[in-house]
């Protein structure tokens, strides 16, 4: 069925661009274990980190939640499995469950003081549970290189944050504020990202799924070479860590 748009927002099925976002969110569950546990991912946009998650791996619990509807009747289309609710972070997070796992991939960079959100989200966090935290890498000189062609020569801006985007200084900050400490941290997405155009919003390769499965094996050759180079931080395109108490 490929990739097709409902309204503004797009639902994918059996697609090179749903490999890349399985592979993605694969890779930032990479660090936890998520079977038989409760999840709740906040903001979790219309690809929750649960697709790509096989049937027999699934938490005991996912709770995904965003300040959106619309996001979200697309985001069950995506994947019906976990649960979905409507909550606004800048407001009052009203849930009585506590979760071992609390995931904010993308989320940080849109909220003015993060520091607060952490706070509240604290609350909610097991004793022993983690919040996983992916943003965009603003130590990629790749990432940074391409961001300044889209704007000087396309006038295409691929940042919807009114904030704009944190550096990982500010991203610490937030965490010792808070009273969390960050755990692990490692970098992902070298060249996915571009070459799907941003899962598929600017069309750059055709959506084919043996192509994008070949462009992931590269990937993660990519990823140990560049690894060892003590490269990733300059190179690849999110930054993703491990947060807990």
């Amino acid at each position: 069925i490929g990739v097709r748009l409902v309204g503004s927002e797009m639902c994918i099925r059996d697609s090179g661009i749903a490999e890349c976002i399985k592979f993605e969110n694969l890779n930032i569950l990479s660090r936890i274990k998520i079977k038989k546990k409760k999840i709740l991912e906040l903001g979790c946009g219309v690809f929750p980190v649960s697709i790509g998650v096989a049937n027999i791996d699934m938490p005991k619990y996912y709770l995904a939640t965003d300040t959106s509807k619309k996001v979200l009747k697309a985001a069950k289309l995506n994947d019906n499995r976990p649960t979905y609710k409507f909550i606004d972070l800048e407001k009052e997070i009203k849930l009585k469950t506590k979760f071992d796992v609390i995931v904010l991939k993308g989320v940080i960079h849109h909220i003015k003081k993060p520091e607060i959100i952490l706070k509240k989200i604290k609350i909610i966090l097991k004793k022993n549970g983690c919040i996983v935290i992916s943003e965009p890498n603003l130590s990629s000189i790749v990432a940074n290189t391409l961001k300044w062609i889209l704007i000087k020569f396309f006038k295409i801006s691929m940042e919807d944050s009114p904030y704009g985007q944190y550096e990982i200084k500010k991203i610490n900050k937030a965490i010792i504020r808070s009273g969390l400490r960050v755990s692990k941290k490692w970098y992902s997405g070298l060249l996915l990202i571009p070459l799907t155009g941003d899962y598929g919003r600017i069309k750059t390769l055709p959506d084919n799924k043996r192509l994008f499965i070949f462009l992931i094996f590269i990937e993660k050759v990519f990823y140990n070479i560049f690894k060892c180079l003590f490269l990733t931080k300059f190179l690849y395109f999110k930054v993703n860590l491990i947060v807990k108490k």
